[in-house]
């Protein structure tokens, strides 16, 4: 489980902003994207395919959206926890190598899937669309799985942290 729990997250979005009382809340997140690949150049728009667990698992700030004031923030990994991992993850690129075809088959069509930073807003209902403007070789942008639409998952990042780069084991995360 991230540091900031589900409930946790209900219990700030029901108080919203303790300096000016708002409740528009801008949250920032590590979420999963996929991004379709032909021949190892982007091909298409990331795809957002995380649930909300996942969501709320990589959130590692919550600020009033009007007076910035910070109600929740953490400077560990996302994903790992490890300490003061946030800024690696956020300045260093992608360590995972891009392929240009399917390791298996060949296929030079794949999905690579990645945590993003992103950013969205939330005022007492559905949060807004996350977004990003990060992309596939900016850094914050840390791949961790290749899948081919013939073959399935044919590579899955396992021996480190896809953030922040500590050794493995990792925690689990919801869903997985």
């Amino acid at each position: 489980m991230g540091l900031l729990s589900e409930a946790g997250l209900d219990e700030i979005v029901g108080t919203g902003c303790s300096a000016c009382g708002g409740k528009r809340l801008a949250l920032r997140s590590y979420v999963d994207g996929r991004v379709p690949l032909l021949g190892g150049d982007p091909v298409g728009a990331i795809t957002w395919v995380h649930d909300g667990e996942k969501f709320v698992d990589g959130v590692f700030e919550v600020a009033c959206a009007d007076c910035k004031h910070v109600l929740f923030g953490a400077d560990v990994c996302p994903r790992c926890h490890g300490a003061g991992g946030l800024a690696t993850a956020l300045a260093t690129g992608n360590t995972w190598p891009v392929p240009a075809t399917c390791p298996r088959c060949g296929l030079d069509e794949v999905n690579y899937r990645a945590l993003v930073p992103v950013r969205t807003t939330y005022e007492g209902r559905r949060a807004d669309k996350p977004r990003t403007t990060t992309e596939l070789y900016d850094p914050g942008f840390h791949g961790l799985r290749v899948d081919c639409a013939d073959c399935g998952t044919v590579a899955e990042l396992s021996d480190r942290c896809p953030l922040c780069g500590a050794a493995a084991p990792l925690r689990e995360r919801p869903g997985d």
